[in-house]
């Protein structure tokens, strides 16, 4: 066992530590990731065919969750200096699929998919070529 104080501490967890400092430009590549995946997973779907499948549902809410608690990693000095790209509302989503999955609005769930992550990538490019 590790001598280390942390160590006995029961609220510090190993894992968390090493999430915490990982390079804030491997979560912005994560979040790049994630709305890719969910672009080749609703590729050629209607609203309808995307309601009724619920695997790509699933998948769908998945990388949104990822979203989400990747912006929580950025420091705040790089989430200021763009405020373009926009983060808060990024947490927002994960926010609300997580806590309220099974009230989530499909109608406003696809407005994201279709309408909303596609105008992400070009935005968080930019970040990552700053």
């Amino acid at each position: 066992m590790r001598s280390d104080s942390r160590s006995r501490d029961p609220g510090y967890d190993r894992r968390q530590a090493k999430l915490r400092f990982r390079d804030w430009r491997f979560r912005v590549r994560d979040i790049l990731a994630a709305v890719n995946a969910v672009a080749d997973y609703t590729d050629g779907m209607t609203f309808e065919e995307f309601v009724a499948d619920a695997r790509t549902r699933d998948a769908v809410i998945r990388n949104l969750t990822t979203i989400g608690e990747s912006v929580r990693w950025i420091p705040e000095a790089v989430l200021s200096t763009h405020p373009e790209v926009p983060w808060r509302t990024m947490r927002g989503v994960r926010n609300v699929v997580v806590h309220q999955y099974f009230g989530i609005d499909d109608t406003i769930l696809w407005q994201t998919v279709r309408g909303d992550l596609p105008h992400l990538v070009p935005l968080l490019e930019d970040v990552l070529a700053s």
